[in-house]
């Protein structure tokens, strides 16, 4: 679902006022988590947020330290999609997306028409994920699909690499995650491969940025992207190493199989802001101290300055 919005809502977000926003954000660490989380939250594609991050760390438009604490909020908003569909909230996209345009056409006309424009991309994402729920239930039905996860069950490893693959594929974390919630759903898929193919997702997802940050001529924006899916990729091998500790815990404090893969995702991306939040600052340090003395400012910072009237900060120092 993400992977095929995410082009159009990039052009959005590059757009000025999300840059705006972000460049305000800047300012305060705190903020710029909540506003990322939010953001992300809406647009369910964290993709399209640590792409916009990274163009503006490029362009010595954010400071660094600044961009991580975005990117782990980023993280945290991502998990939003997958608690709706755990908690069968997706159940009523239908009737929520009639209500939501009836709220738009009536406050069309009005000052409070902003209402409207947020609230129905909220039932259309509603209806986008319990369409991904139902062509899920129809993939868990599939002989050849039961045969491959019964092969893939005896080894997490093998589904960790599967769900890192297929979510650089769709390029979203949500739809392979939601893929996993309904196998899991159906008992196709034991919840210790289950956890081992949502940690893969979540490394999955940060490829396709770190990918596209590879192929550009800016060290700051490469060394942000690598922190993305370092962090990511430390995060999932150490629950990896915890999986059957893991699962033993989440079948205790959650019954229900389609709960348990859902909260081990928000609980790896919660944990990975309480480990991260206070070393931004030193991995900052680290990673800006092995950029080279002098590099000049770009000509986007040029222009982007004088078109914001407040001072954008250029580095951590």
């Amino acid at each position: 679902m993400a992977s095929t919005r995410s082009p159009k809502w990039l052009s959005i977000c590059r757009g000025g006022h999300v840059r705006r926003l972000f460049l305000h954000a800047a300012r305060f660490p705190v903020i710029a988590y909540l506003v990322s989380l939010i953001m992300t939250a809406c647009l369910q594609s964290s993709s399209v947020v640590s792409s916009l991050l990274i163009e503006l760390v490029s362009t010595d438009l954010m400071p660094f330290s600044t961009a991580i604490m975005m990117l782990l909020g980023a993280n945290v908003g991502s998990t939003l999609a997958v608690q709706l569909l755990s908690f069968h909230v997706t159940d009523y996209a239908l009737t929520l997306v009639g209500l939501f345009a009836l709220l738009a056409l009536m406050t069309a006309r009005t000052r409070w028409r902003w209402v409207g424009q947020i609230a129905f991309p909220c039932g259309l994402m509603l209806l986008g994920l319990f369409t991904l729920s139902q062509a899920s239930e129809l993939l868990a039905n599939s002989a050849w699909a039961g045969e491959i996860l019964q092969i893939g069950a005896s080894s997490p490893l093998l589904l960790l690499l599967l769900g890192a693959a297929l979510a650089m594929m769709l390029n979203s974390s949500t739809a392979t995650i939601g893929l996993v919630l309904v196998l899991a759903s159906r008992h196709t898929l034991p919840l210790v491969p289950a956890l081992a193919a949502m940690l893969g997702a979540n490394i999955g997802t940060t490829l396709p940025a770190l990918i596209a940050a590879a192929s550009r001529n800016a060290a700051l924006g490469q060394r942000l992207a690598l922190v993305h899916t370092g962090t990511k990729c430390l995060g999932a091998c150490l629950l990896f190493l915890l999986l059957h500790p893991l699962a033993a815990l989440l079948t205790v404090c959650w019954p229900s199989p389609l709960t348990q893969p859902a909260m081990a995702h928000l609980g790896l991306n919660v944990l990975l802001t309480c480990l991260w939040v206070p070393l931004a600052g030193p991995l900052t340090w680290l990673l800006t101290s092995l950029e080279p003395s002098g590099e000049k400012a770009s000509v986007c910072q040029i222009s982007e300055s004088a078109r914001y009237p407040f001072s954008s900060p250029v580095s951590d120092g």
